[in-house]
């Protein structure tokens, strides 16, 4: 007992040690939510960045290329973080949503297709500024190819078209 009163007394005297403990305990407490209620798929998360931060970049050096930069461009970065922050919101909330405590599997589906269709749509935006920046680098045939899946929406428009995996 007096080892913890001295622990107390430390903590008590040492204000910085303790507000940091507080503001630690605060962060986990928040971050516990989110990857229970808002999202938890940090790798894909991460890979949805590079691509948004790739195309960004792209999107810029082809609006400097054509003169045509401005402030409009980088307001439409924000707006597709927003977006797409509520729509993996959605995916999680749909996939992991309990009934009465048990966790459903209704959804299941949702996070493939749900994730497939994002990185596609910013494949072929990257796509799209690689042909514009200089034209004929990369093939139509692939740009064609995610357009199919991005139209689709079946998984098996994004499978090998030679047939291998």
């Amino acid at each position: 007992m007096k080892k913890m009163i001295d622990f107390a007394d430390f903590l008590w005297h040492k204000p910085v040690l303790m507000i940091t403990t507080i503001l630690l305990s605060i962060v986990k407490t928040v971050l516990d939510f989110v990857e229970i209620y808002l999202f938890n798929d940090w790798p894909f998360l991460w890979s949805l960045l590079v691509l948004v931060h790739v195309d960004t970049v792209l999107g810029f050096w082809k609006s400097a290329k054509n003169r045509t930069v401005s402030s409009r461009g980088f307001a439409g970065y924000f707006e597709k973080l927003g977006s797409y922050a509520a729509f993996l919101i959605l995916t999680h909330v749909l996939i992991t949503f309990p009934i009465e405590g048990t966790p459903t599997k209704i959804f299941a589906w949702i996070n493939n297709v749900f994730y497939s269709a994002i990185m596609v749509r910013e494949a072929i935006s990257i796509v799209e500024n690689i042909g514009a920046i200089k034209e004929g680098i990369i093939p139509t045939w692939i740009l064609a190819y995610l357009k199919k899946y991005d139209a689709s929406g079946k998984l098996e428009d994004l499978k090998n078209p030679n047939g291998n995996e």
